[in-house]
């Protein structure tokens, strides 16, 4: 069962700063070559750049993940946090953990892109950090409510204005503590999609 956190900002396999998303990766077979997709990775965001690193326990979920495609003789499979499904079963929302299933849950997150901004920063887990396509300093915050005490996962819906040029998850804590958050309301996970369509419009 995974049960830890993979930290949002790591390096990038060119040496750079790189940032947490996801790509799909190929992987030896004893039968040919195989394909993962979804796998978190680390990446600097140049669009010239295909360099990468892995995070140490994904590099190990991953040859879990090899050998039941050897055993199955299959060539495709999707990444997930559980290391009893077999391939052809691995849906990241049927994860039996909470963790796992916020983790995968913010990660399909990933360089995903809508009319009005598009993500810039992930916090597996925990958060999602959206930009303004029409405002450079406008930002939008999806956070987990652990908290809520109401039935399903909650999540807080903020915007807030950051005039610094780079977004970073640790100058945003700091920062953020002094109150620059303005609370757009609650959002429970089944209604998100639908939520940050009707604020920024349909994916691009």
């Amino acid at each position: 069962m995974f049960d830890q956190t993979i930290e949002p900002i790591d390096t990038c396999g060119c040496g750079d700063i790189g940032y947490l998303t996801t790509r799909t990766i190929p992987i030896d077979l004893n039968h040919g070559v195989g394909y993962i997709d979804k796998v978190p990775v680390y990446n600097c965001r140049s669009t010239n750049c295909t360099e990468y690193t892995l995070p140490s326990i994904v590099s190990r979920r991953l040859e879990v993940i090899a050998e039941q495609m050897e055993e199955s003789l299959s060539t495709e499979a999707v990444y997930t946090w559980e290391t009893h499904q077999a391939p052809s079963s691995m849906d990241p929302f049927k994860l039996t953990s909470n963790q796992s299933l916020l983790q995968a849950f913010t990660l399909q997150f990933s360089n995903r892109e809508y009319a009005d901004a598009h993500v810039v920063l992930i916090v597996p887990g925990q958060a999602i950090f959206f930009r303004s396509t029409l405002e450079d300093d406008e930002y939008y915050l999806l956070n987990y409510e652990p908290e809520t005490h109401t039935d399903g996962t909650w999540f807080s819906f903020h915007k807030f204005y950051y005039e610094q040029p780079q977004l970073t998850y640790e100058d945003f804590i700091e920062w953020s503590n002094d109150g620059h958050l303005k609370e757009i309301g609650h959002v429970i996970l089944e209604e998100v999609e639908e939520t940050l369509i009707d604020e920024f419009g349909d994916w691009t």
